[in-house]
C-alpha cells in the first residue's frame, strides 16, 4: 500500500475505495447496493492473501472506508459500523505503520481514535 500521510484517505486503498463509491453514486446506485458491490470485489480480492495481517489490514482500511462514505451520505450501516469498530478496537491497519517513525504510528492511532468516536456517535440504520 502506498500512504503519503496518517488521514483516512492518505493511501492508494482508501482512495480506490472511494473511487469506487463515487463512480457507483454518480451512476445512480444506491449506498446499500454500492457497500455490497465493494465489499464483494475487495473481500474477493482479500482472500488471495496469504498473510493474516495484510489481510486485516486492508481489510480494516475497506470496513474504516466505507463507515466514512456512508457517514458522508447518512447511510451508515449497523453491520459497516459494528465491523469497522471491532477492526479499529483490534489494531486495525496500525501493523502497515509500525515501520513507520513513531510520530507517524503516533499520529495514525490519533486518527483512527477520533475516526471510532465519530462512528460511535453516529446513529446507523437497522441493517
Amino acid at each position: 500500500m502506498g500512504a503519503w500521510g496518517t488521514g483516512l484517505w492518505e493511501d492508494d486503498l482508501s482512495c480506490d475505495i472511494q473511487d469506487e463509491w463515487n463512480e457507483l453514486m454518480d451512476e445512480g446506485v444506491s449506498t446499500r447496493k454500492a457497500t455490497k458491490i465493494i465489499l464483494k470485489s475487495w473481500q474477493e480480492e482479500f482472500s488471495d492473501y496469504d498473510d493474516e495481517e495484510d489481510k486485516q489490514a486492508d481489510e480494516s482500511i475497506l470496513f474504516i472506508s466505507l463507515a466514512g462514505l456512508q457517514m458522508r451520505h447518512k447511510a451508515l450501516t449497523a453491520s459497516v459500523k459494528k465491523k469497522a469498530l471491532q477492526l479499529i478496537e483490534k489494531g486495525a491497519d496500525l501493523s502497515l505503520w509500525e515501520d513507520a517513525d513513531d510520530e507517524n504510528y503516533q499520529e495514525r492511532k490519533k486518527v483512527l481514535e477520533k475516526f471510532k468516536n465519530k462512528l460511535k456517535n453516529t446513529k446507523s440504520s437497522l441493517f
